[in-house]
């Protein structure tokens, strides 16, 4: 019955768009440590819509379209622009910015989000980005990271989530018929390499959220789009 009420959700990512939803004092905004953040006319904003469906996914507040925890803050930390990209030492300085900052000024971030991914990490230890959500874990922040995008491309999951201390979750068809049970893995989840695997499956496809208009996201796959 607990809706997210009282705690923060860092999520790092393409940054979050002040729609309908996620308006208001719903999201509060990090560093913007993308490229784009020395441009003021699209700073801290989602340009390629990718943080912005994420953050209505977490705690999106619309009437008719609620996210999984309503009750929960957003704390956006961009990394990212239009084209999705970002590099390790800009998703290594805004985990390190929420742990330093998880308790300043109000903020009660107790989970962060990273629906990113490095490939061709073949061991946690001496990676960087597993040092970097190892630091946020030891802070008492739980850490959810995406498994990876490339199915059984390569014999491992994405770093971090490689990372044995963090969640490492896998998709499933949310339209399969199939009982959760008995569901299997989507083609793109990374499989793991029977010691390392996906610590959990959710519901990762076909998912309904905000669209920010003009963004990458909505030109590149305008049939995406499900209503309004």
């Amino acid at each position: 019955g607990g809706d997210g009420n009282g705690v923060d959700v860092a999520l790092i990512d393409t940054g979050v768009a002040p729609v309908t939803g996620l308006d208001g004092d719903k999201v509060l905004h990090g560093p913007d440590l993308s490229f784009e953040g020395a441009s003021p006319e699209v700073a801290y904003l989602d340009t390629y819509g990718h943080g912005t469906h994420l953050a209505g996914i977490i705690a999106g507040d619309r009437a008719g379209d609620e996210g999984i925890a309503p009750g929960a803050r957003i704390v956006s930390v961009k990394v990212a622009g239009h084209d999705g990209l970002t590099t390790v030492p800009q998703a290594v300085a805004a985990i390190d910015w929420v742990i330093e900052h998880r308790n300043t000024d109000g903020l009660n971030i107790r989970v962060l989000n990273l629906s990113l991914g490095q490939q061709g990490v073949e061991d946690h230890v001496g990676d960087l980005l597993s040092a970097a959500v190892e630091r946020a874990w030891d802070a008492g922040i739980f850490v959810v990271v995406a498994a990876g995008n490339d199915g059984d491309k390569q014999p491992h999951l994405d770093s971090p989530a490689i990372d044995p201390y963090v969640m490492a979750v896998g998709a499933i068809d949310s339209n399969s018929s199939k009982k959760l049970a008995s569901q299997r893995p989507t083609s793109f989840t990374a499989h793991g390499d029977g010691v390392r695997n996906p610590d959990g499956l959710a519901a990762g496809q076909t998912i309904a959220s905000y669209r920010v208009p003009a963004s990458t996201a909505v030109n590149v796959a305008p049939c995406a789009r499900y209503g309004a």
